[in-house]
């Protein structure tokens, strides 16, 4: 039965990465810069998954496509899911010096290299003995070799409300993500909803 969940799940990452792939590549790299009220979503989206960790984290120089879940959006009229533009992330998105900025493409290198699925390997296929330590400083290295990308926001017409995906990857089967409906309060966005959630 694991097995089968393992390779469903498998399959599944595997589809959605093609698809974010192909969408990726159909994507044009905006000219403008984030706005004030982007950069301030991107913060909280931050903030929101580090929740005060200060520990480095390597972030995606470019947004993504978004791709939402459904339920997210039945309760909120949004002007697009879709959109053919993303847009650089630099520094004035980001919070503290542990943020490393990183392009994707190049630090995917690093995340097959340092892939817990490559361990395992060993120990299935090839019956190598794998240690406790071995297994914890693999993980350790994918978690620190991992990106995270956030994807492009939208709004409502009133832009009263936003949306926006994240994901963190850090192997074949190592990453996490969900996707974020925040709301504008006073001069402020806060997180109000959390759908499609993903770990693996």
């Amino acid at each position: 039965m694991k097995t089968l969940v393992g390779s469903l799940l498998a399959c599944l990452l595997f589809t959605v990465a093609v698809s974010c792939a192909q969408d990726e590549e159909h994507a044009t790299l905006s000219t403008e810069p984030l706005t004030a009220e982007q950069i301030a979503i991107y913060r909280v989206v931050l903030s929101t998954y580090r929740k005060g960790s200060k520990a480095p984290l390597n972030v995606s120089n470019k947004t993504e496509p978004l791709q939402p879940s459904q339920g997210c959006t039945s309760r909120v009229k949004f002007d697009s899911t879709g959109g053919a533009l993303i847009h650089r992330i630099d520094g004035s998105t980001t919070l503290g010096s542990a943020i490393v900025l990183v392009d994707p493409d190049r630090q995917q290198e690093a995340i097959d290299q340092n892939d817990p699925q490559n361990l395992i390997k060993k120990a299935v296929d090839d019956h190598e003995k794998v240690t406790d330590k071995e297994l914890n400083d693999t993980v350790k290295r994918a978690f620190e070799s991992g990106v995270f990308a956030m994807s492009e926001i939208v709004f409502d017409k009133e832009h009263r409300f936003a949306i926006v995906a994240y994901s963190f990857v850090c192997g074949g089967l190592c990453g996490n993500g969900s996707t974020l409906v925040l709301r504008k309060t006073g001069q402020k966005w806060r997180v109000i909803r959390r759908c499609g959630g993903w770990i693996s």
